[in-house]
């Protein structure tokens, strides 16, 4: 290279390297503003930068030991966070590696951090502890906001490493969960962890989180998911919120964040695992949360740890009980797959139905009854189900009695009649069942009406667990019933769930006191109605009867009216 070759070529490093500077102090400012420090100073080399601009065509910077909140309402921000890929990167694995260190913290701690809070036996964080122990570099995310922290832990019955693989796949995930999760998808894999144990595994997931009831709103969440195994038989799985990151911008107002929550999972002996559980988030005040579901969110019992165990246990104890009906000698030998694939298919069909609520095109309420009734008719194309518009109702109400007497009313076959349109004022009967619990209110059934004339039966599924119980049930044709239950796979069988979702009303029902201004009273129970009806096979909305809303609606305002009836409450 000649000299004047040499001397231009250094101007154009010399000048690269000062742009270079005054675009990395320009992001490290905008990033201080929200992460409360700047980056590093030694995140910038200049000629090393412009080396590696040189050799690689790209710009690289060190970023480390930065924590917080990116706000994508800074557009500035994002295009910089775009442009320079390298700068996301580190700062994700930051921000994971930060909640992992926090997490395994709360979970290594007990008093003073965690408090039993009053009226129950819950852990809860003491804030002034979090605060001495915990250091933030940034203070909560909204001006109002309401803090729900929650710890918990038991055992249940799956090894570890099966355990690992379902908090890290969504589709798995929403089969154990659907109770709980209500949608949860994969937006990018960052690292996919180690072979074999997912050990440093790193996913950015959309998930959206509910309660059965249409008077309780669900909760979105954007979350990084961080594997690690931090001992031999010891994996620690961390979920902490973001706000962007691989060009994905995520500002929908759904009040709510994440701080560092998540499991440890402990491997043990013959095939059992211990979990322990926190979540910690942060709501924002205007998130509104109905009178009588009050007691039950705002005391962490709706989206708290202690739902995610006793969700956890019995999902594996179900699993484990419908391998066992598989076994050679049992009563539906080679129909049992078939069996459990439709009643998988049939629970998470009715858990649907409240995201439905929330996102149907058309949509009503009516209290003509002393109970509001919710109303949607939606276009469904869904695979499983019947194709046309559907129309789904529900309705949600306090009854002064524990679920587990509410379980036991709505299982009694006499008295179905009374509520159920499927019975023709008849009793039923018991034609078979699959035990998937130890408890006989965990169950699959077929149940057949006494009527002859009609050439139909009643698939259900009812399951109960500390915190609450479900009878999901849809009708299906004799002829159907008896293919699936040989062996016939029941995938191309159309249905459509209904059932009841009952849940304790709060702490209150252990402490023998409210803790709120909610009109729900001690001992009693949070019963969610729910009934789903073709009511054309057209996909237009046009083609909706009001006779057919009236009739969804009828059936649902009955069953509130009987049940009410039956527990001598009537307001």
């Amino acid at each position: 290279m000649l000299p004047h070759e040499r001397k231009q070529s250094l101007l154009e490093l010399q000048h690269e390297n000062a742009e270079l500077k005054l675009e990395y102090e320009r992001i490290s400012s905008m990033l201080a503003n929200y992460m409360g420090r700047p980056l590093p100073g030694d995140a910038f080399n200049s000629k090393d930068a412009s080396r590696r601009g040189h050799e690689n065509g790209s710009t690289t910077f060190k970023v480390d030991s930065v924590m917080g909140n990116i706000n994508v309402g800074d557009q500035e921000l994002v295009y910089q966070m775009k442009a320079h890929p390298e700068i996301e990167n580190s700062l994700v694995a930051q921000l994971a590696s930060n909640a992992m260190d926090e997490l395994i913290k709360l979970l290594s701690m007990d008093e003073p951090l965690w408090i039993k809070s009053p009226g129950d036996d819950q852990y809860i964080l003491d804030r002034s502890s979090y605060d001495n122990i915990i250091s933030r570099s940034v203070g909560f995310r909204y001006p109002k906001s309401r803090i729900e922290s929650s710890k918990d832990s038991g055992v249940v019955v799956m090894n570890a490493r099966s355990l690992v693989d379902l908090c890290l796949d969504p589709d798995k995930w929403l089969d154990f969960f659907p109770t709980v999760v209500s949608e949860a998808r994969i937006l990018r894999i960052i690292e996919a962890g180690l072979l074999g144990n997912r050990s440093g595994s790193l996913q950015l997931i959309y998930e959206q989180m509910h309660v059965l009831s249409p008077l309780v709103q669900a909760r979105e969440f954007y979350v990084l998911r961080y594997c690690q195994q931090i001992e031999m038989g010891t994996w620690v799985i961390a979920d902490v919120s973001c706000d962007y990151i691989g060009g994905h911008s995520h500002i929908s107002p759904t009040c709510c964040w994440k701080h560092p929550s998540g499991f440890m999972i402990q491997e043990l002996s013959n095939g059992l695992t211990k979990v322990s559980c926190i979540e910690h988030v942060e709501i924002d005040d205007q998130f509104e949360v109905h009178a009588i579901y009050e007691d039950l969110v705002k005391s962490a019992l709706g989206f708290g740890a202690k739902r995610w165990v006793m969700a956890l246990q019995r999902a594996c104890e179900r699993y484990t009980y419908m391998v066992e009906a598989g076994r050679p000698g049992r009563e539906l030998r080679g129909g049992w797959r078939s069996v459990i694939t439709l009643a998988c298919r049939m629970v998470k069909s009715y858990c649907s139905i409240f995201t439905f609520l929330g996102t149907a095109e058309f949509r009503q309420s009516s209290e003509m009854t002393d109970s509001r009734v919710h109303i949607v008719a939606r276009k469904n194309t869904c695979p499983g189900q019947p194709r046309g518009i559907v129309i789904s109702a529900a309705s949600s109400f306090w009854v002064p009695a524990p679920h587990e007497r509410v379980l036991k009313y709505l299982s009694d076959h006499i008295m179905r009649s009374q509520w159920d349109v499927l019975c023709f004022g008849n009793p039923v009967r018991e034609v078979m069942h699959i035990p998937t619990g130890s408890h006989s209110a965990n169950r699959i059934s077929v149940l057949q009406p006494q009527n002859p004339c009609e050439n139909i039966m009643i698939f259900q599924e009812s399951m109960m667990e500390q915190l609450g119980s479900l009878i999901v049930y849809t009708p299906i044709d004799t002829s159907s019933m008896r293919l699936v239950a040989t062996g016939v796979g029941s995938t191309n069988i159309p249905i459509l769930a209904s059932g009841f979702a009952v849940t304790t009303d709060g702490p209150d029902q252990r402490a023998g006191a409210s803790t709120s201004t909610s009109i729900a009273g001690p001992c009693g129970s949070l019963l969610t109605v729910a009934f789903q009806i073709l009511a054309c096979s057209s996909l237009s909305t046009d083609n909706v009867r009001s006779d057919c809303i009236l009739n969804v609606e009828g059936f649902v305002s009955r069953a509130v009216r009987v049940i009410k009836s039956a527990f001598d409450f009537s307001t």
